[in-house]
């Protein structure tokens, strides 16, 4: 599979993006095995495969319908500062076929807020790098938001894991402070039944295929595969 960096933080820490590349590699997973309860040691594990084979990993999403997986998706390559806009693309289609849960990893680099100079100097970056994992939940009530942040060392045979940095938040205005990938990830879901409701099914089936086209990895569990298949159809 393939991925790529982002950006969250705790209250103690600054988290800062990498620059995209991109390695790809085919899913190792299947969709309709997914479940929302590993959501969190899914990505880090999909992202800690990529390390050690040396790739880059790309951010990727997992959506949940409750306790029903939808799908998986690893972002199209974007440049620094664009997450955003790969995001809305997906959760365009994610959101209306149904996701009421979304998760949400990446890679990138943490510095204590205590530092009153960022670590980057002429001779490298010394900013720990970091898998940042952020979970946006709203299938009972209002949207809770959860990060962990997963620190490593190296890469190949080298990679260390480091134990999790971890903050939970509810709302826009704790996902703001964390990142712009978790604020999205949270308005979307706060306006999943406007989505639901506004979007009709050969709407889905347009977004899905510029999902595909803008270069999105995207692989369904079969229930919204199934509607989707009978939405064209139409």
């Amino acid at each position: 599979m393939s991925r790529n960096p982002r950006r969250p933080s705790d209250d103690d820490h600054t988290l800062s993006p990498e620059e995209p590349r991109s390695s790809p590699s085919p899913f190792p997973l299947d969709p309709n095995a997914l479940s929302w309860g590993d959501a969190v040691s899914t990505l880090v594990a999909l992202a800690a495969d990529d390390l050690i084979r040396e790739h880059d990993p790309i951010p990727t999403i997992v959506a949940f319908r409750g306790d029903d997986p939808v799908a998986i998706v690893g972002l199209r390559p974007f440049e620094t500062g664009d997450v955003g806009q790969a995001l809305v693309e997906v959760l365009s289609l994610l959101v209306p076929l149904g996701a009421d849960r979304l998760a949400f990893g990446g890679t990138g680099r943490i510095w204590s807020l205590d530092d009153p100079i960022v670590p980057v100097c002429e001779e490298g970056d010394l900013r720990q790098r970091a898998i940042v994992i952020a979970l946006a939940d709203a299938h009972d009530g209002p949207c809770r938001l959860a990060t962990s942040v997963h620190p490593f060392e190296g890469t190949g045979t080298d990679l260390v894991l480091h134990p999790p940095l971890e903050v939970d938040g509810e709302g826009l205005s704790d996902a703001a402070e964390i990142g712009p990938a978790a604020a999205i990830l949270v308005g979307a879901l706060e306006q999943r039944t406007e989505l639901f409701e506004l979007t009709q099914p050969r709407d889905l089936v347009a977004q899905l295929g510029r999902v595909l086209l803008l270069g999105h990895d995207l692989a369904l569990a079969p229930d919204p595969a199934a509607s989707l298949t009978a939405a064209s159809s139409v």
